[in-house]
C-alpha cells in the first residue's frame, strides 16, 4: 500500500470538513426550525439531530485522531514542511510561516478536541464500561456544546483553505452544492400542515391546536 500523496491528504481531509459541517449546519437548522413542523415525527427529528451532531464530531475526531497510521491535519502540516517546495503559490518561507500560524491554531481547539476524543473513545466508537455505569460522567469530564464544534470545524477549514490556497491556488468556502435544500423538506412539511388545518377548518371548524408559522405563503416564497 502506497503512501498518499499530499494532493490526496487535503482532498481527504476536505471531504471530512465537507461532511462534518453539512452534519453541523443540518442539526443547527432542524434544532431552528418551527416546532410546530417538528412535533408530528419529533422521534425522527430527535434522532436525526442527535444522529448528525455525533456524525460532525467523529468527522472532527477523524481530523485530529492520534492513531500512527492516520491521515491527520497533524500527519499534513508535518507533509505540508517536508514538501514546501513543491506549493506552487508560495516560496519555503511563506510555507513553514503558515504551517507555524497553523500549528498555533490547532493548539487553541485542544480543550474542544480533548472533549471530542473522550466522547469519541467512551461513547461514540466505543461503549467504555465507566460511561455506562454513570453517562453524566462524561458530560461533566468532555464538556461541549454546539459552538465548540462548529469553531473546531471552522478553524480546521480556515486552515485549509489557507494551505490549499499556497498549495495550488484554491479558493472559496467548502461546502456541498444544496447542503441547505433541508429547508425545502421543512417548508414541504409546513405546506401540507397548513393544508390540513385550512380542511380541518373548513369542514369542523376553527382549528385549536398549534399552527405553524406563514400558513399563507407557498413553500417557494419561504426559500
Amino acid at each position: 500500500m502506497g503512501k498518499p500523496t499530499l494532493k490526496q491528504i487535503f482532498d481527504a481531509q476536505i471531504s471530512q470538513v465537507l461532511v462534518g459541517k453539512t452534519y453541523l449546519s443540518i442539526a443547527k437548522g432542524l434544532l431552528d426550525a418551527d416546532p410546530v413542523i417538528l412535533q408530528d415525527a419529533w422521534t425522527f427529528f430527535a434522532i436525526t439531530i442527535d444522529g448528525h451532531v455525533e456524525l460532525a464530531q467523529m468527522a472532527i475526531a477523524r481530523l485530529y485522531d492520534r492513531t500512527q497510521r492516520g491521515v491527520t491535519i497533524r500527519v499534513m502540516l508535518s507533509e505540508s514542511r517536508k514538501q514546501a517546495s513543491s506549493f506552487q503559490r508560495a516560496d519555503q518561507q511563506q510555507v513553514i510561516a503558515a504551517i507555524k500560524k497553523a500549528e498555533i491554531a490547532v493548539l487553541g481547539l485542544d480543550p474542544i478536541l480533548a472533549s471530542i476524543r473522550k466522547r469519541r473513545n467512551e461513547r461514540l466508537a466505543h461503549l467504555n464500561p465507566r460511561t455506562v455505569v454513570d453517562p453524566k460522567t462524561l458530560s461533566t469530564e468532555a464538556k461541549l456544546t454546539i459552538p465548540d464544534i462548529e469553531k473546531a470545524i471552522a478553524t480546521t477549514e480556515q486552515i485549509l483553505a489557507e494551505m490549499t490556497h499556497l498549495f495550488e491556488g484554491t479558493i472559496g468556502d467548502i461546502r456541498f452544492f444544496g447542503s441547505d435544500d433541508y429547508k425545502v423538506a421543512l417548508n414541504w412539511i409546513r405546506r401540507a400542515k397548513c393544508d390540513f388545518i385550512e380542511n380541518y377548518e373548513k369542514e369542523f371548524g376553527a382549528w385549536t391546536g398549534p399552527r405553524p408559522k406563514d400558513c399563507s405563503r407557498k413553500p417557494y416564497d419561504l426559500l
